[in-house]
């Protein structure tokens, strides 16, 4: 399933979004439902999950979430909030896994900065002590989380060897 050239985009899951979606629905009636036989805490479901609802409609908007990957570094957005990131600026992809409980729930991708980099510091301080990485993407869009990272470890390697190739023979 690798994408044979660069540049390329992936989404997330759509089908995701709109289960999400469905179950906001599901708890914001069952609010209204309480609010009606006069059980207050109807007020705090319908309210909470009713919060959900735009988010999830938001996030069915082709331009609100999207992975795009070039010779260049990876951009990504969430809720129309873009973020890219050069190739030179990591130096490592990974997975780790999200626990509740103690019980694994979600893997996602995670990722290291080159030493060079230096904004945020004390943040991805914080979260590399949290998750074994300093960052990570906000979705595995479409892929199995290890299948993205091996995917963005060989972009990220090959594209790197070609910048360094480049520099060496303008030199």
């Amino acid at each position: 399933m690798r994408p044979v050239s660069l540049p390329f985009t992936v989404y997330p899951k759509k089908t995701k979004m709109v289960l999400l979606f469905v179950v906001c629905l599901t708890f914001v009636a069952g609010g209204v439902l309480m609010i009606r036989q006069g059980q207050s805490m109807g007020w705090l479901c319908a309210g909470f999950f009713g919060l959900g609802i735009p988010i999830f409609l938001l996030n069915l908007h082709p331009r609100s979430a999207f992975l795009r990957v070039d010779e260049e570094g990876i951009e990504f957005c969430s809720l129309f909030r873009t973020s890219r990131i050069r190739w030179s600026d990591i130096s490592e992809f990974g997975t780790y896994s999200i626990r509740q409980h103690g019980l694994p729930v979600s893997k996602m991708v995670g990722f290291n900065f080159s030493v060079g980099y230096q904004r945020a510091g004390k943040a991805r301080a914080v979260s590399k002590a949290l998750a074994g990485f300093e960052a990570a993407l906000p979705d595995s869009y479409g892929f199995r989380a290890e299948e993205l990272a091996q995917l963005l470890s060989e972009f990220h390697r090959e594209c790197l060897l070609k910048q360094s190739a480049e520099r060496a023979s303008s030199s």
